[in-house]
């Protein structure tokens, strides 16, 4: 008797609790019996771990593994295709759906057409998957009932995409390019178009088959949102010509037409970059890196005359960029002038008055309404002084509202903190002898009853501390009778007992005094503590706002001398433990394992970044915080290129603990 081909259905997921019990139901609902669904966990932090646990449990079918993360979904994804056993994989990612002949229509058109890779037909759904379809691959008028050469498929898709590849049914021995175990190449978020073409250079044969796959577009997905990432697709269609060169030479149709599709994705996205900048911050730098090195690599004789027109023939990229700033905002092109002339005048004429001025909604993530509540006939909300905790890291959020807190002492003023997202602070931190809370129904949003102030940092000087204060004890007395709702990183505070005012305000919840005392097995009663600030150098940090990762030998060559560092502190210290405080894992446990230091344990987390999650998640942040305190001495690793980190200053300062910075 002969079996049934199992298929493979390979899914990669990060944070993806919402969408694994519907992407399961999909699969349990197929007219095919005979496939297998292999996940991989790309490092997430919600409850999905929990969810494919108790799925596995109930069904063998399912294997899942998880891995650290990535930051895309191609390497969890060829990490799938590598554990995977079926001749045939599918790749269903978690948050699309498939009705319930589509393994079996898939397959069967494979196996009449003897095709390595089968496509679906795909439709854009807006979520929630009841919604208007906005988009559907193949397009009206391509004939699905051919079979392909893989070469005309890709001519087929530049300089745009026209087929869908989420949903496609490949040979196993058709998946090529594989960046599990190790990578093969850069990836960035739109690697799998460039894999995709890879596949279709190597296909004899491609089919489509009738029937739909449904992709989800919704705000969560990170092609949806505005970040430097989107700008990876430039470094993408680099990656593309450079393949097709390779596979058809610089003379073919498939040269010009990724050379196009450069043109044009830097074209849009040059655009892009003008209507969003704002939102863009402080990654500007490496966006105009991306664009210019884009433009120096397309070939303008390679473009169609209208297309020439558009590139304007010039080899320069500062007047190009110059003559699209003036199209879409010449207001941009004096403030860039004045960023790189002036940064100082730059930061205080546009960056703080920007900051100041910005329309600010009340928070979502809290309880509080814009409408107020019912305050009775004359009656008004109290007129405290609210800190609003609402960005930045733990530091930056911990310095704005012990200011403010000093300036409310000094003006007499009632002072509360409002710290809710993406935790409550009332889970770690407790009042010392002043208590801060507030209840979310008591924090009023009505303009009649509220007023709002940003204060933005932009230079840690005591010129601007001064004016920090001054400015936030001017609105105090103004607005005697609101509420004021302050929203700050403001660091004036360490021109004072900072100290004292930390210990006026907080101290650990039991809970997180249980875990501390805990600790003092792990730190012992004498240590010192050297922290590191990476964020995406070593390719171990989820962040979207800070640059590319190291190269392999960078990243060694920078570990080895944060090592050599870490040694000379052991040294310097031989009486004490060496507790390592970071946000990258790779650090921390090349610390433990060829230093010996000690590491708290729990998950890193970047308060800055994240949504809502379980206490757990966040307690290593406040566990870190307090074990700096106490240390004998407090060190912070800088070396080339890493980042400066206020973290360990703060809680140097909060516990009186000598502080210093080493450069390298």
């Amino acid at each position: 008797m002969q079996m049934e081909p199992l298929i493979s259905v390979v899914t990669p997921v990060y944070n993806g609790e919402r969408f694994l019990r519907a992407a399961y139901e999909c699969l349990v609902r197929q007219t095919w019996a005979a496939w297998e669904w292999v996940v991989v966990d790309d490092a997430s932090t919600d409850a999905t771990t929990a969810i494919l646990e108790e799925l596995a449990a109930n069904d063998t079918r399912i294997r899942w593994y998880t891995q650290p993360g990535s930051g895309s979904a191609k390497q969890p994804r060829d990490h799938a295709v590598a554990e995977a056993r079926g001749m045939f994989i599918v790749a269903l990612d978690v948050d699309d759906l498939i009705p319930p002949e589509y393994l079996d229509t898939m397959l069967r058109r494979q196996q009449e057409a003897d095709a390595d890779i089968v496509y679906p037909q795909m439709l854009f759904m807006q979520d929630p998957p009841e919604g208007a379809v906005s988009l559907t691959l193949p397009s009206e008028g391509f004939d699905t009932e051919r079979i392909y050469d893989g070469r005309e498929l890709v001519k087929h898709t530049m300089p745009s995409w026209q087929i869908g590849c989420n949903g496609g049914l490949y040979r196993r021995t058709a998946w090529l390019n594989s960046s599990w175990p190790e990578r093969k190449e850069p990836i960035y978020v739109y690697s799998d178009e460039v894999d995709e073409r890879i596949y279709l250079i190597h296909a004899r044969r491609v089919a489509f088959a009738h029937t739909p796959y449904y992709y989800r577009t919704h705000p969560a997905s990170i092609t949806q949102k505005v970040s430097p990432k989107s700008f990876h697709l430039l470094k993408n269609d680099q990656q593309l010509k450079a393949i097709v060169a390779e596979a058809f030479g610089t003379d073919s149709e498939e040269y010009t037409l990724a050379n196009r599709k450069l043109f044009y994705s830097w074209r849009g996205l040059m655009a892009f970059y003008m209507r969003e900048h704002r939102q863009l911050g402080t990654a500007s730098a490496e966006i105009e890196l991306n664009l210019r090195r884009a433009f120096e690599n397309i070939e303008p004789q390679l473009l169609t005359a209208k297309e020439r027109r558009h590139f304007l023939g010039m080899k320069r990229y500062r007047l190009l960029f110059t003559l699209f700033a003036l199209k879409y905002s010449p207001s941009l092109l004096m403030k860039k002038t004045a960023q790189r002339t002036w940064p100082s005048m730059y930061r205080w004429l546009v960056v703080r008055p920007k900051m100041e001025k910005a329309p600010l909604n009340p928070p979502n993530w809290g309880e509080a309404s814009l409408n107020p509540p019912n305050w009775g006939e004359g009656a008004a909300p109290s007129p405290a002084v609210i800190a609003i905790a609402s960005n930045g890291g733990f530091a930056d959020r911990l310095r704005g509202a012990l200011s403010v807190f000093m300036a409310c002492q000094k003006a007499g003023r009632p002072f509360k903190l409002y710290f809710t997202h993406p935790f409550r602070l009332t889970d770690y931190l407790q009042p010392a002898s002043y208590d801060w809370r507030i209840d979310d129904e008591d924090v009023c949003f009505d303009p009649r009853y509220a007023e709002r102030l940003i204060i933005d940092s932009q230079a840690d000087t005591r010129w601007e501390h001064r004016y920090q204060e001054r400015r936030l004890l001017r609105k105090m007395k103004k607005h005697a009778d609101k509420q004021l709702h302050v929203y700050t990183n403001a660091g004036y505070c360490y021109d004072h007992d900072y100290a004292a005012a930390f210990e006026q305000l907080f101290r650990p919840t039991p809970r997180l005094q249980q875990h501390l005392d805990e600790l003092r097995q792990l730190t012992g009663e004498r240590y010192v503590t050297v922290s590191a600030r990476f964020c995406h150098l070593l390719d171990d940090f989820n962040e979207e706002v800070y640059g590319e990762p190291l190269s392999s030998r960078e990243r060694e060559a920078l570990l080895a001398s944060c090592m050599e560092q870490i040694a000379t502190l052991r040294k310097a210290h031989p009486d004490c433990r060496l507790v390592a405080c970071s946000d990258s894992t790779t650090f921390l446990s090349r610390a433990q394992q060829e230093q010996g230091a000690v590491v708290i344990p729990g998950t890193i987390s970047h308060i800055g970044n994240d949504g809502a999650h379980s206490y757990e998640y966040y307690e290593k942040t406040l566990l870190d915080f307090y074990v700096i305190t106490q240390a004998q001495e407090v060190y912070l690793l800088h070396g080339p290129a890493m980042h400066q980190s206020g973290f360990p200053y703060a809680a140097s300062r909060a516990g009186r603990r000598p502080f210093h910075t080493i450069n390298f």
